[in-house]
């Protein structure tokens, strides 16, 4: 037997116990799904966060409480319980633009919520309203 015979002869056994060796491991030990016993757990995607409904725009300002007025931009609670002063002390509002009348509302305020506050005969003819936020 030459010298290159006898070497392929003792490599060949070593070659395949590391071959084997690499097969079992990547068999039962890197993916233990293949181990008997274990059961696959199907994946499941996190559910998405359901979104918090939104204010209901228009708000009609004769009927609006505290928490609703705060939904507008710049009105905090001290200025929506001054809106419902005023409303308790004046009657119902008539148009918009009277909330300028309440201390601490300006008229850029009220301008700025064009589309989002309704009142008098404007709010009767305002049927429902759009939820805005929950899209």
């Amino acid at each position: 037997m030459d010298k290159n015979s006898r070497d392929i002869l003792l490599l060949l056994p070593a070659t395949l116990a590391a071959l084997g060796a690499i097969l079992y491991g990547a068999a039962f030990c890197i993916a233990p799904v293949w181990q008997f016993g274990y059961r696959t757990v199907p994946y499941t995607a996190p559910a998405a966060p359901t979104p918090e409904p939104g204010p209901v725009w228009p708000i009609d300002i004769n009927t609006a409480g505290v928490q609703q007025l705060m939904e507008l931009p710049g009105i905090g609670r001290a200025k929506a319980e001054a809106v419902l002063a005023y409303r308790a002390e004046h009657g119902a509002f008539q148009t918009v633009q009277e909330l300028e009348r309440v201390d601490g509302i300006s008229a850029r305020m009220v301008e700025s919520w064009a589309g989002l506050v309704v009142a008098g005969p404007a709010a009767a003819a305002q049927q429902g309203g759009t939820n805005i936020g929950t899209e």
